[in-house]
């Protein structure tokens, strides 16, 4: 009888620690389970204003809670500058990058800053059929971010992702657009990545001497 009574409520736990393992070997995540510091909370995000990568960076920091808070500047167009470089060809080693420029105007906001310094897209000839034409192909994907916050130095991050891609040089269609959908895949993974770096951005203790030159400062230009 002890046993029966027993048996539901031993069943019901194998089934939570089943269904807990499970999630923990897939990567699942509850929502803010992050540790993004509350320091980063409010962020200005610096980019290239309509690419796809800062849509998808916007809607992770969205997803993970983040406020984006739009830069009290008074002009928007110097925000972000595009320099592009080399070919944009995949699928033949080559490489392309877009940097976007910092505008001096927001290098003194009380607002932390994440900006997208460069986002570039490579790729690179891994292995070769005995004709020595292309086999395999590497594609890479980097990403350079700067996160700016008050009264800190500026820290730097880069992230970096591979994907492999054989060649098949009859169906040059369908390997370019394998390769679109590859480097589609990489800047979804790199945006996820990015919101994650945050939680290793490193937050600096106030000082006391700062917050009572703040104090004295305002003091006297209220007596003023």
């Amino acid at each position: 009888m002890i046993a029966s009574a027993l048996k539901p409520g031993f069943i019901r736990l194998t089934c939570i620690f089943l269904v807990t393992a499970v999630l923990s070997g897939c990567g699942f995540h509850l929502k803010n389970g992050s540790g993004i510091p509350n320091e980063l909370r409010n962020l200005t995000l610096v980019s290239s204003k309509y690419s796809d990568l800062t849509r998808l960076i916007k809607r992770e920091l969205r997803y993970n809670q983040i406020n984006l808070v739009e830069p009290k500047i008074t002009s928007m167009v110097s925000l972000t500058t595009e320099n592009d470089d080399t070919s944009d060809v995949m699928g033949e080693d080559s490489t392309h990058t877009r940097t976007t420029a910092m505008d001096p105007a927001l290098l003194n906001s009380q607002t932390p800053i994440l900006r997208i310094m460069s986002e570039s897209t490579g790729s690179r000839t891994v292995s070769l059929y005995s004709d020595a034409t292309a086999a395999e192909y590497e594609l890479s994907y980097v990403i350079k971010i700067e996160v700016r916050l008050p009264k800190q130095e500026p820290q730097y991050f880069t992230i970096a992702l591979q994907r492999d891609q054989l060649n098949n040089s009859q169906e040059a269609l369908a390997r370019s657009r394998e390769s679109e959908l590859l480097i589609r895949e990489l800047r979804e993974a790199a945006a996820q990545q990015i919101v994650r770096t945050l939680s290793q951005v490193i937050i600096e203790p106030k000082k006391i001497g700062d917050s009572d030159n703040e104090i004295e400062l305002n003091t006297e230009f209220e007596t003023n």
